[in-house]
């Protein structure tokens, strides 16, 4: 698989809302151990108005649709997961070079999302964020994919390195949100913004 079409990007963030759909509850359980026990009722909450978005504007060229995702995600009810989100679908517009990419545009693609992302989070490695998972996932894809070419394997490999960087958080002391006020007793929970990036690219990859 050598191209990266419009409708794979669908069909992955389709596949992502339903799976954290599924996985929501866990996620906010996860959450209750070192943060407000709300992760996962905002991260479905987002989700779904990314599916929503996707559904309304599925006619829209890719770079269109990126920003009628990132418009609906900013206006959703979903607390800092809602601007963190919202900023990842602008930074796909902005690298969006046609409804088909090859494998150097793909990576480009993920990584101006990235690029968004970053611009609010300012979330590091090791911080105990979903930057933990997003960030490694990210850079995963865009070396295969240079490398190889190959569009599914990549993804593949980026999921894999989402969950090792989601499973990592569990070491890590955090630096955002409520759980930075526990110091070293954070330290064994895995954090539930990382595991939904987990599951996330997880979904990604078994769309494809």
């Amino acid at each position: 698989m050598s191209t990266f079409t419009k409708q794979n990007f669908i069909d992955m963030l389709r596949k992502a809302a339903e799976v954290i759909e599924k996985e929501h509850v866990a996620l906010s359980e996860l959450d209750a151990a070192t943060g407000d026990g709300d992760h996962g009722v905002t991260i479905n909450r987002t989700m779904k108005a990314v599916d929503e978005a996707v559904v309304e504007s599925a006619a829209l060229p890719l770079g269109e649709l990126t920003g009628a995702v990132a418009m609906k995600v900013m206006m959703c009810d979903g607390g800092s997961t809602s601007p963190l989100l919202g900023s990842y679908f602008m930074g796909f517009g902005a690298a969006a070079a046609g409804d088909e990419l090859d494998a150097e545009q793909t990576a480009a693609f993920f990584e101006a999302a990235l690029a968004g992302f970053y611009d609010i989070s300012k979330a590091e490695l090791g911080d105990k964020t979903m930057m933990d998972a997003l960030r490694p996932a990210t850079e995963t894809l865009a070396a295969k994919l240079r490398e190889t070419g190959d569009i599914k394997a990549s993804f593949t490999a980026a999921a894999e390195a989402a969950a090792t960087g989601a499973e990592k958080t569990k070491e890590y002391v955090a630096k955002f949100g409520r759980a930075r006020t526990m110091g070293e007793r954070a330290i064994g929970h895995q954090d539930a913004g990382a595991t939904s990036w987990k599951h996330i690219w997880a979904a990604f990859a078994e769309a494809l």
